[in-house]
């Protein structure tokens, strides 16, 4: 028989009594995170760099846009169809170096695709057609591809369950500071020297995240113990292709729904940032540089976003706060699209700031997809959703060319907001996992 200590059984009574109050639950969670940020703070911020740069080479392409269309003598639609080749490719590094990072390590993982992405985003900048351009960023896409569920199952392995969204959130926040570099690049060095420089200056950050990984991240324990007892029984380790344990009994409504979250999730945001800058620049005749200023707005708006999501879904559940999210970024859309209509530059400070707070959303898709699978399959697993949305989405940029010419660009770009409401439907049919013990995963799957 255990006797419980005399304040844990105040506490049972305090609980029994009512919920505790939603700031001494908050707290817990803040707590919580500054306990393991003293442990793993670190490899944290390894990993944070990593996205960071991510993040950058992956959105860097759409402020170009303009220049390479007069530089390659192309039309909008052709240099756009480099952003399908990017996300299709994307889907394909996700799935295929996350399935080795499964066999080798999150650490390797992270390390092969901080080298691919910085190489070949690079070698954008020596492109002289744009075939050459569409196979170095499906070539980048495939290195970004397998970084996040890499970085985010290692993550997820060793936080605890109690701080795991906010963690993740911090993590994330990672994408915002790159979205805000590829916007600070862009208006300083295309002006002044040109696209291809905006490229060649991408390797510098990528050199230095290479060896803050290498020296300051380390190995996941959940994962390093995993390939012990599979080195032990090998028994443990027959299950069939691990993609297709994806779509077994055990795992299957959970990747098809997730499925469903990411792609339309993606849907919307890349449907919106891919053409935002040139958007802007074309509704208002003033230069793409405007386009690199309202997205800083919108980084600043996602930094809070990113972290208040993940501290909200540890409190009330990722299912519901990721709902609300989805919901809102439908109405931000039309509000902004309204703003640059009607009154121009006037309020695009404000409306990106809060259309940026609602994309914190993306933070949670590490959190909820770990989540799902056994450690074992997990980086697969969340290498699939992510990147699987990222591949669906590759039709936006053709669908959103289309529509253009037919209904007019700002009717064309609203299509995004009814995406986030068809996401919204989807991850209310999802379990909840909210406080889910990663190692209990494995003795369940």
């Amino acid at each position: 028989m255990t006797i419980q200590p005399l304040d844990h059984v105040t506490a049972s009574k305090t609980a029994a009594a009512g919920a505790a109050p939603v700031d001494s639950k908050f707290a817990e969670i803040f707590t919580s995170f500054r306990s393991a940020f003293k442990t793993h703070g670190l490899l944290l911020m390894g990993l944070f760099a990593a996205w960071l740069f991510d993040a950058m080479d992956a959105t860097i392409y759409a402020y170009a846009v303009p220049s390479i269309i007069k530089d390659l003598n192309v039309t909008m639609a052709e240099a756009f169809s480099v952003v399908s080749v990017f996300l299709a490719s994307t889907a394909i590094g996700g799935i295929v170096i996350a399935s080795i990072g499964d066999k080798i390590g999150r650490k390797p993982t992270v390390l092969l695709s901080v080298v691919l992405y910085g190489i070949f985003n690079f070698l954008c900048g020596t492109a002289d057609s744009l075939t050459e351009l569409s196979i170095y960023r499906g070539l980048v896409g495939f290195g970004l591809g397998g970084l996040w569920p890499a970085a985010m199952a290692l993550v997820s392995e060793i936080w605890p369950a109690k701080s795991r969204g906010m963690a993740v959130g911090v993590l994330q926040t990672g994408w915002t500071f790159g979205l805000l570099t590829a916007a600070m690049f862009a208006f300083t060095i295309i002006p002044s020297h040109g696209w291809r420089w905006m490229f060649y200056a991408t390797v510098v950050p990528v050199v230095i995240t290479f060896f803050l990984v290498l020296f300051f991240v380390k190995e996941s324990p959940v994962w390093q113990a995993k390939r012990r007892e599979q080195a032990a029984r090998p028994e443990a380790s027959a299950g069939g292709i691990t993609i297709l344990q994806l779509f077994n009994k055990k795992n299957a409504r959970n990747t098809l729904l997730g499925l469903g979250v990411s792609i339309f999730g993606m849907y919307g945001w890349w449907t919106l940032f891919t053409f935002l800058p040139t958007y802007i620049d074309k509704t208002l005749n003033v230069g793409i540089t405007k386009g690199a200023e309202f997205m800083i707005w919108t980084s600043i708006g996602a930094f809070f976003g990113y972290l208040l999501f993940g501290a909200f879904a540890d409190r009330v559940g990722r299912r519901p706060t990721f709902a609300v999210f989805f919901v809102a970024m439908g109405i931000m859309i039309t509000v902004f699209i309204y703003t640059v209509t009607s009154t121009g530059l006037t309020y695009l400070p404000l409306v990106g700031i809060a259309l940026g707070f609602f994309t914190g959303y993306y933070s949670g898709y590490g959190a909820l997809f770990s989540e799902l699978y056994s450690t074992d399959v997990r980086a697969t697993g969340a290498g699939f959703l992510y990147n699987g949305g990222r591949a669906a989405v590759f039709v936006g940029p053709m669908i959103i060319t289309y529509l253009i010419p037919k209904v007019g660009f700002s009717l064309a770009i609203n299509s995004a907001a009814l995406a986030f409401v068809v996401a919204a439907v989807f991850v209310l049919l999802m379990k909840e996992t909210k406080g889910i013990e990663i190692a209990t995963l494995d003795k369940t799957n």
